[in-house]
């Protein structure tokens, strides 16, 4: 056999080796915050590598930027946040980045949004807590199953993009997915049933979705950010309207609530926590991080701790 066909079949296979290896590359998606990097493994599967910024335990109020995170950045094929009203730190990075390699949760259109969150502002200005400061929409738009349907969808419509070839892998992904939120929602929504009337505060006003969707009693909240703490007057005037209407005063694993448990145990309510950021490593995906929060809220309204 000649040298030069050889040669030249050699360099063929090398060729081909290459072009392979680079098809096999997996997509590099970068996500701001856990519970989204959740909805986007189950989608992307093995086709991608999902990274996520916010480390376990961190608010995303007061992150900032590594220069590892600067680096996953610039080398990510897709980029999904929330949107600036909670990823602040994130503006100006991903500013710099098309409208196709960013996915802006609060931006898709079919992102549902709570009615009561204007008539929830105004009944605890009502109330006398210092709620009065009128602030802009809750950006915590995973805690609906809904909307994490829409997220789902939409990822899958981005990576089809990017890979044309496995389109139809990622929506039969995001098909399946959407199925299970809607046996979740219903199992949900069975579940918190049962406590719907009775009263609760949180510690941080980030949970206008969920409460919304659930139909649930929230009454009132501690702080508008987790790492906002609560001056004297305001814990004052908070402690006698939970007295009234309250039975449960629910905390966050990365929020210092040192002064708002103590005022708890003064009026008498039981304390339970709120994960929104599946910073426990056990929450391994998008279900478990709502099971998780369900039964909090039914562990402690109905005093099982």
């Amino acid at each position: 056999m000649p040298r030069t066909f050889i040669a030249r079949l050699l360099l063929l296979l090398a060729l081909l080796a290459l072009g392979v290896a680079a098809r096999a590359k997996p997509i590099e998606v970068v996500v701001s915050i856990k519970p989204l990097a959740l909805i986007a493994e189950r989608v992307a599967g093995e086709e991608a590598e999902v990274r996520t910024l916010l480390p376990p335990g961190v608010s995303p109020h007061e992150f900032a930027l590594r220069v590892s995170d600067m680096r996953l950045i610039r080398g990510a094929d897709l980029a999904v946040w929330v949107g600036p009203e909670l990823e602040g730190f994130l503006q100006k990075p991903f500013a710099g980045l098309s409208g196709a390699q960013l996915i802006t949760a609060v931006n898709l259109a079919a992102i549902q949004w709570p009615a009561d969150a204007a008539a929830e502002r105004e009944h605890q200005s009502d109330a006398g807590h210092s709620a009065s400061h009128a602030h802009g929409r809750d950006s915590h738009v995973w805690l609906n199953p809904a909307n994490a349907a829409v997220l789902a969808q939409e990822l899958a419509q981005r990576l089809g993009q990017l890979v044309p070839a496995q389109a139809a892998v990622f929506t039969a992904r995001a098909e399946q997915f959407v199925a299970e939120l809607k046996a979740l929602d219903a199992a949900l929504e069975q579940k918190l049933s049962a406590v719907r009337n009775l009263g609760f505060a949180v510690y941080h006003d980030g949970y206008h979705h969920f409460v919304a969707h659930y139909q649930l009693n929230q009454v009132d909240y501690v702080a508008l950010t987790p790492e906002r703490r609560p001056g004297a007057r305001h814990l004052y005037e908070l402690e006698k309207h939970l007295k009234r209407e309250a039975v449960c005063l629910f905390v966050e694993p990365y929020a210092d609530t040192d002064a708002a448990t103590a005022m708890a145990q003064r009026v008498g309510l039981r304390t339970g926590v709120l994960d929104p950021l599946a910073s426990d490593t056990a929450i391994a995906d998008y279900p478990g991080l709502m099971n998780r929060l369900a039964t909090a809220l039914v562990g402690c309204l109905q005093g099982a701790y």
